[in-house]
């Protein structure tokens, strides 16, 4: 085999990894976000509809993130491949506030830890959004610090506040979902500092290897936090099965003295 065709078999072995891998991720989070979905509306006893809507939206951006990277891999377009890193922002920004959110659930408004007010929230992601979008459509290059200013902080705060929430609701199903989700993150975070490093450092080969196989283990852990969800509301619907309990032992004659005796009395 010449230099050239092995130069060709190689470039099309990464791009097919590469859509693979965005496939995963797309494929993933569509899954986690019908079972969260269901998991909010028919599991939870109360919900607190403003934590799970934040995490929602994080992980329909992660949806979005694997649909842009196969139109990037696909086609020459060149908005597609800063659409994937804007919605890649995205994840991380609203995965994190939601798990935030989480982690305060419960606390009365007199105890809340919170050392800044809930308007700070809005601030951060109206400023985040805003700014992405403007580079987006005016500026590319401000759009690219915008996600590598948000990539590194709100994956810092996913990190620190997903931590927290397992500790303040261990034995909950909180803490198992945050407990399955954070490997996620984790991937997610080691994947966007070795392209933040590795861009500087001129390592592109060793951050492709990287992003390749974080971005295939962030898939693979949506797709495990989707079962674990998924197994939450099978162990409440089996304290419903009929085939896991008995009827009454006592016969319809014990049944009867008894409820005698107790009139007699």
């Amino acid at each position: 085999m010449s230099l050239s065709a092995a130069t060709s078999h190689a470039g099309e072995t990464v791009a097919l990894a590469r859509l693979l891998a965005y496939a995963v991720v797309a494929l993933g989070s569509a899954v986690l976000l019908y079972y969260l979905s269901q998991y909010v509306s028919h599991v939870l006893a109360e919900s607190d509809t403003r934590s799970w809507l934040l995490l929602g939206v994080g992980i329909a951006a992660g949806v979005l993130y694997g649909l842009a990277g196969v139109v990037d891999t696909l086609t020459d377009l060149a908005w597609a491949g800063t659409f994937a890193e804007g919605a890649t922002l995205f994840f991380i920004l609203f995965v994190a506030l939601g798990i935030r959110h989480l982690y305060f659930t419960g606390y009365a408004a007199s105890q809340s830890p919170r050392a800044l007010p809930a308007w700070v929230d809005h601030l951060v992601v109206t400023g985040f959004v805003g700014s992405w979008w403007f580079g987006f459509l005016v500026d590319q290059g401000w759009a690219h610090l915008v996600v590598v200013v948000g990539w590194v902080g709100a994956s810092l705060w996913a990190l620190y506040y997903s931590v927290l929430a397992v500790r303040k609701h261990e034995g909950t199903s909180i803490a198992a979902l945050v407990r399955n989700l954070l490997p996620a993150v984790i991937a997610v975070t080691v994947v966007v500092f070795a392209d933040v490093v590795g861009g500087y450092a001129g390592l592109g080969a060793a951050v492709d290897a990287l992003w390749l196989v974080g971005t295939v283990l962030v898939g693979g852990f949506l797709f495990t936090t989707a079962v674990a969800i998924r197994q939450q509301g099978g162990e409440v619907e089996r304290l419903y099965d009929w085939t896991t309990w008995r009827g009454d032992s006592l016969d319809e004659e014990t049944k009867t003295e008894r409820s005698g005796s107790y009139t007699d009395d």
